[in-house]
């Protein structure tokens, strides 16, 4: 069984590998910026003692953040594979 996007855009050339490099940022920065927030005001996690401690909190939530974007994004336009799905050659197969 091989997997099957929702709508296949795949980034096969520059300006697509680009178009979806710039939307997975966006996703990525507009949710880490939105956390951060969160950090600074909510009342739970005002009280965090320094700097190093809400940095270490909006990193581990961006990594997530961007796990969850990429895995969204490879099920709905199929993404990841990047350039490598170009022609097949025939001396790579036997």
């Amino acid at each position: 069984m091989t997997f099957k996007p929702i709508y296949k855009f795949r980034g096969t050339n520059i300006k697509r590998a680009f178009i979806i490099n710039a939307f997975l940022a966006a996703i990525i920065a507009a949710f880490t910026v939105e956390i951060r927030r969160i950090v600074d005001e909510h009342r739970y996690t005002k009280m965090l003692p320094d700097r190093p401690h809400k940095i270490a909190v909006t990193l581990v939530f961006s990594f997530l953040i961007g796990i969850s974007a990429y895995t969204l994004l490879r099920v709905l336009f199929g993404t990841g594979e990047s350039m490598m799905e170009g022609k097949m050659l025939k001396y790579f197969w036997k």
